[in-house]
C-alpha cells in the first residue's frame, strides 16, 4: 500500500490490489477514508468531520494531477480497458 503522498498530517495511499475508478484513501489518526479522484468527492467518510473533510478536499485538488499520474502508474488506462473486454 504505497503512500503517494503526506500533507498536514494526512497520509495518501493507493493500495496494489486496488480497482477503478480512480481514488485514494485518506489515514490519519485511526480514520480511513476514500475519495476519488475523477470528479473528487467522497465514496466514504471515514469518521473525518466536516472540517476534515474540506481540507482533505482542497489538498486533492490541489495534487489531483499527481494524484492521477501515481494512480496510472499502478493502473494504465489500458489495462482498465481490457478488463472491460
Amino acid at each position: 500500500m504505497p503512500t503517494v503522498l503526506r500533507e498536514s498530517g494526512y497520509q495518501f495511499i493507493m493500495f496494489t490490489s486496488d480497482h477503478p475508478p480512480a481514488h485514494v484513501h485518506i489515514r490519519r489518526e485511526g480514520k480511513l477514508a476514500k475519495v476519488r479522484l475523477q470528479p473528487i468527492e467522497f465514496e466514504r467518510t471515514g469518521g473525518f468531520n466536516a472540517g476534515e473533510q474540506s481540507k482533505i478536499i482542497e489538498i486533492i485538488r490541489k495534487h489531483q494531477e499527481f494524484l492521477l499520474i501515481e494512480w496510472n502508474k499502478l493502473y494504465p488506462p489500458e489495462q482498465e480497458e481490457s478488463d472491460d473486454e
